[in-house]
């Protein structure tokens, strides 16, 4: 798109060109809870007559019917008075470099008018020059560069502070808590939130009155104006992009999140396991959880590594054997022959498991010394990716566990998924009955 095309911004058209694109792309926020569309779709078109229950054909309809009142809400977000950016807008919107609608009257109406001032007063650079060109996820990074070049201009005046708590404070993170518009917006400068908006809607108040934000602010930041922002009210953690990260990610980086938030996270979601899986292990279980492995966990799994036979039983592979017995006899042929190797096969990884005790027990060590690993697992009432990468150490090698003849893989990974059962019953105390030992 040149800018000579930017220019041309005529509603008629644009209804003609891009309308029902739009409409599908709000639609699509709304059926997905994306941000606070729907409330914000209320706000465009009061009155209108959907909710969260409409059917996507009922939304769609109703925007498409009120496509003049969207339209409007997307050009007054263009600083411009011949709208030249709005289409601009549109098109960001639709190919998802713009997330969210409550960011097109915050944070994009906010970065337009500080690129448009610069723009006018010639100090964009070059490379920054055509919008045009900016597309899907390049906006943010945009925006971000653009602002950075605003706030070091000689008439800018420091923000004030506001009012804020500091939440947490170590050698890796400082946490605060903004309580009001000002401090999210000090504390969020460089950002692209739009909680940190200050020329255009700020959506701070809106946010804090479902539940309090927290800004990490890390002390050793991967790159430059690297911040986190959470909301456990909405279950939405993003960086200073306003790009989403995950939880989990976030505590792999700084374990001590995990201790640090578990309140807030379990009374977000009055302790919902589906939602709350990195959060299952107790604070008492977190304070001492080395020790609990040390002096409980591990010694109640060794002793069921001594012999073959001990492994056979803690596993429960009698149950296996039987079933895979019961499929030998109503197969034939090389059919037949590969599930009796598997019968065979079973018996090597007991032997193997037990003569290789101390590696076995090492293996499992690394698995339950991992507690933001084991919170997922249990969590999700399953083995994790990681989890059975890990435990598949113990095992030997699946082309070689019979007389080198190959068994099929599928037998290591269940008995992986055994172990992991078979540990589970001594986590099981520490992390709220997450594990269904059934199962």
């Amino acid at each position: 798109m040149r800018f000579k095309e930017l220019l041309e911004y005529k509603r008629d058209i644009t209804t003609a060109n891009l309308g029902e694109q739009l409409v599908k792309a709000i639609t699509l926020g709304a059926q997905s809870s994306v941000g606070n569309t729907l409330g914000k779709i209320k706000q465009i078109v009061p009155g209108i007559g959907v909710t969260s229950g409409s059917e996507v054909t009922e939304v769609m309809a109703a925007l498409g019917a009120y496509i003049e009142e969207v339209l409007k809400f997307f050009e007054d977000a263009d600083p411009t008075a011949n709208k030249q950016y709005t289409e601009w807008i549109i098109r960001r919107f639709i190919d998802g470099g713009i997330r969210y609608l409550e960011d097109v009257d915050s944070t994009v109406a906010e970065n337009l008018a500080i690129y448009h001032e610069l723009k006018t007063r010639r100090m964009i650079p070059p490379e920054l020059m055509d919008i045009g060109k900016v597309k899907g996820n390049q906006v943010m990074v945009f925006f971000r560069k653009v602002y950075n070049i605003y706030r070091e201009l000689p008439e800018q005046v420091e923000k004030a502070k506001g009012n804020a708590d500091e939440f947490y404070n170590d050698e890796d993170v400082r946490i605060i808590i903004p309580n009001d518009k000002e401090a999210a917006c000090y504390y969020g400068q460089g950002t692209q939130w739009c909680t940190a908006s200050t020329k255009s809607t700020n959506y701070f108040n809106s946010y804090n009155k479902q539940g309090k934000l927290y800004i990490i602010l890390p002390k050793n930041p991967e790159h430059e104006g690297e911040k986190f922002q959470l909301h456990f009210a909405t279950n939405f953690y993003a960086n200073e992009n306003d790009v989403v990260v995950r939880l989990q990610t976030l505590i792999a980086r700084w374990p001590q999140l995990h201790k640090v938030f578990h309140n807030q996270i379990m009374d977000a979601f009055d302790g919902e396991q589906s939602i709350a899986s990195v959060f299952l292990a107790t604070p008492e279980t977190l304070d001492n959880w080395d020790d609990i492995v040390i002096d409980n966990i591990s010694p109640s799994i060794e002793k069921h590594l001594e012999t073959p036979v001990s492994v056979y039983n803690w596993l429960g592979l009698a149950t296996l054997e039987a079933r895979i017995k019961q499929h030998t006899e109503t197969y034939s042929g090389a059919d037949r022959f590969n599930l009796k190797m598997k019968i065979k096969a079973l018996d090597k990884i007991t032997e193997y498991i037990s003569s290789n005790k101390s590696d076995s027990l090492a293996v499992i060590d690394d698995v339950l010394f991992d507690l933001t690993e084991i919170n997922r697992a249990m969590g999700d009432k399953t083995i994790t990716g990681t989890t059975s990468q890990i435990l598949h150490r113990m095992l030997p090698n699946v082309a070689e566990m019979v007389d080198g003849k190959r068994v099929a893989s599928d037998l290591k990974f269940k008995i992986v998924q055994l172990i992991w059962i078979a540990i589970t019953h001594s986590l099981d105390p520490y992390f709220n009955d997450a594990f269904d030992q059934s199962t």
